[in-house]
């Protein structure tokens, strides 16, 4: 696992494409001129974290996505990034669906879907699209596996049922949690209703939301998480609503299985480039509530 001191010394490229359990970048990928540059440095970062190859020919593939808003990337996953890996996916012959539910008070994420690219992207992977609301089977999760939570806990059937789960998150800030990065993504398969239940996510919480943040990656563990840093919303987040944001053009894409060295490393990433006023800014990486709190509960 790449230390706290490797990870920044290695920032040091404008072009970083960073693989979680490696100890190493290994070879540079040879260009592509048929793709963009951000499309490569997502397939790099990949590539480097081990591949796809887990993934085989008839594998029900879930590709988690981020769009808690309409609003573009980075406040949402990017659509190249979800047609980068979804078609990926399908060409190996998987069944891959892209999904998720945003914010529990917005009720139109298949508009939001629309707006920030996500269903054109996975429409032209040739990928199914689903949103997470009450026309889906849901499975109920024992209130014993999510001790912070008030139950009823539901999160979508087919997060439960995929043979892989993929976690497609972007790097950006948000005011109360100090960051939404891979951990705190999943967020969005927990339905909404449970959601915005009082004591669950109504009023986040922030002595809470670290633990349920936990709780839910005890229930679904992401084969593969990918925290997409080409572009960072580094001031202002989650939403365009929320404050006056600000942007940095980072070109740095984390890839790997560890969900908490991914997750610190985009966190002391965002440090160096966020304004001093940020939350992401009130402890170090390994100190961080979402870090402590995911150690604490066995994730990895």
């Amino acid at each position: 696992m790449l230390t706290r001191r490797h990870v920044l010394g290695l920032f040091g490229s404008a072009a970083a494409a960073i693989a979680c359990r490696r100890t190493a970048l290994g070879e540079a990928t040879p260009r592509d001129a048929s793709r963009t540059d951000h499309e490569q440095q997502v397939l790099a970062a990949i590539e480097r974290a081990g591949g796809l190859g887990f993934v085989k020919r008839g594998d029900r593939v879930l590709l988690k996505v981020n769009t808690n808003s309409g609003d573009p990337f980075p406040y949402s996953t990017s659509p190249i990034t979800v047609r980068a890996v979804a078609s990926a996916l399908v060409a190996s012959g998987a069944h891959v669906t892209v999904g998720d539910r945003s914010f529990w008070g917005d009720d139109d994420t298949a508009g939001n879907l629309e707006a920030n690219g996500i269903a054109a992207a996975t429409r032209a992977a040739g990928a199914d699209l689903v949103v997470f609301d009450d026309k889906i089977d849901w499975a109920e999760i024992d209130p014993k596996q999510v001790p912070h939570w008030r139950p009823p806990f539901r999160v979508p059937r087919i997060a439960v049922d995929a043979d892989h789960v993929i976690n497609l998150a972007c790097m950006k800030t948000h005011f109360i949690t100090g960051a939404t990065l891979g951990l705190k993504n999943l967020l969005g398969l927990v339905r909404a209703e449970d959601r915005a239940r009082p004591g669950n996510l109504r009023t986040h919480e922030a002595g809470r939301i670290h633990h349920q943040i936990t709780d839910v990656n005890r229930v679904i563990a992401p084969r593969l998480t990918v925290i997409d840093g080409y572009r960072a919303l580094i001031a202002g987040g989650p939403t365009h609503r929320d404050g006056a944001p600000q942007f940095a053009d980072l070109r740095a894409v984390l890839a790997g299985s560890d969900r908490v060295a991914l997750d610190a490393s985009a966190i002391a990433l965002l440090q160096r480039h966020a304004p001093a006023s940020e939350a992401i800014h009130d402890t170090t990486p390994d100190e961080h509530p979402t870090i402590a709190a995911a150690r604490a509960g066995g994730i990895a």
